[in-house]
């Protein structure tokens, strides 16, 4: 979980929006710093992730709903806060989902943009970015869409775009967990390969590629990249 009170430290109570939830990852960090009584919506177009979702955390406070980031069914101004982390570079038509955030997200209400950033990181972060790579090139050859992660100022070149004011920068770091998590997904990595990959044509360079990856991960370890978290107030 990303601790987010100092950067949102004077919230209203009402409704907070995270986009692209999944599981509610961040999800728990906006409940984290939204006044009590509010409510915490999760929003995600797969179906079947937002059932495991409410199967995995239900009750723990967050409303897991189906819906498309680019057509939400809310009412203009509807949230105090709205979020997207991690699911950016995800998203073929980001213009649309950002517009549509700012839509029902109500004036002098937060927007808040996490994603993690490719360029300046140290060695281990760098083979989470390579692993996180591996997994986009996997996703596409499914038929998922996910880009490589962007660098830094490729991201803030986007959202410098936004009508936003009281624009606020940090870079954040996961808590240790999360690495833990990121090293039993490298040791599944030639695993999702030959899942994803056999019989494919890149099925070779793929399953070369995880096991650098792999090697790499047992010589220098894994930590999750550095994030950009990106604040700014609706005009």
């Amino acid at each position: 979980m990303l601790h987010l009170k100092e950067y949102l430290p004077e919230l209203n109570q009402g409704l907070a929006l995270d986009v692209g939830t999944r599981f509610g990852e961040f999800a728990f960090s906006l409940a984290e710093v939204m006044p009590e009584g509010s409510r915490i919506i999760g929003l995600d177009s797969d179906t079947r992730t937002v059932e495991q979702a409410r199967e995995k955390n239900g009750d723990k406070g967050i409303e897991f709903q189906v819906g498309e980031g680019a057509h939400m069914e809310f009412a203009d101004g509807t949230f105090e806060v709205v979020a997207l982390s991690n699911t950016l570079h995800h998203i073929e038509d980001y213009d649309a989902v950002l517009h549509e955030m700012l839509r029902v997200l109500r004036p002098g209400g937060w927007l808040v943009i996490n994603e993690m950033f490719s360029d300046g990181q140290n060695r281990p972060q760098q083979v989470h970015f390579a692993q996180h790579t591996l997994e986009a090139k996997l996703d596409m050859l499914s038929g998922g869409f996910q880009r490589p992660t962007w660098k830094k100022e490729e991201i803030l070149a986007i959202l410098s775009r936004l009508p936003l004011q009281e624009v606020r920068t940090a870079e954040l770091l996961e808590e240790p967990e999360m690495d833990r998590k990121l090293e039993t997904k490298n040791a599944k990595l030639v695993e999702l390969v030959e899942k994803k990959a056999a019989g494919k044509p890149e099925y070779e360079a793929l399953l070369e590629e995880a096991r650098q990856i792999q090697k790499d991960c047992a010589a220098y370890g894994i930590q999750r990249c550095t994030q950009l978290l990106y604040l700014g107030k609706k005009k």
